[in-house]
């Protein structure tokens, strides 16, 4: 814990250090493919849904944005198809080079499961969290390519069928952001 304070601290004053650069976009819109893998906090059960996220990002300063991320993920293996919807809110700590661009954020909301097993359909409003990071690369000043974010996602969506009232789960997203006007 006391290694991921530090990190997490190096990373902000190095944003801050950095925050003079021109340049920095006032909206980030984000498309990415998304990929959703759950466990249970009983037995052993796990479930993968593939799908895609969006977000926007108002920047309030180079280092500083507010993120509102919504994603869709599908798992339609013989006998299960649930669909899990994301919507979360939260702050992202950017520290802005040239081209690279690695963030954290933390982002807290909910997620809606619809799903659909053997003919009965049921579905449910949850509290979800999700903590991580990734890295955008930019093309120009207006497009950047998003190779890697990886999070931590915490839903506690209540199941008879012994998948738990909680999942400690994985998100993997790759895809392409937008930049539109400048915080000068």
């Amino acid at each position: 814990m006391k290694v991921l304070r530090f990190a997490l601290g190096a990373l902000l004053a190095s944003g801050m250090v950095l925050s003079a650069q021109e340049g920095t976009s006032r909206y980030e819109v984000g498309f990415t493919y998304s990929w959703l893998h759950a466990s249970s906090n009983l037995d052993n059960r796990e479930r993968t849904g593939n799908g895609g996220s969006g977000y926007l990002e108002y920047n309030l300063s180079p280092v500083v944005g507010l993120v509102a991320d919504f994603g869709g993920y599908a798992n339609t293996k013989t006998g299960i198809n649930e669909t899990l919807m994301t919507y979360m809110f939260g702050p992202r700590f950017n520290w802005r080079h040239s081209r690279l661009t690695p963030y954290a954020q933390f982002l807290f909301g909910g997620g809606y499961l619809w799903s659909s097993p053997a003919g009965n359909h049921t579905s449910q409003n949850a509290f979800a969290t999700a903590a991580g990071g990734g890295l955008d690369y930019a093309l120009n000043h207006r497009v950047s390519l998003k190779p890697i974010q990886v999070e931590y996602v915490m839903t506690q969506i209540n199941s008879t069928r012994g998948f738990g009232s909680r999942q400690n789960d994985i998100r993997y997203s790759a895809g392409v952001v937008l930049q539109f006007g400048s915080l000068q």
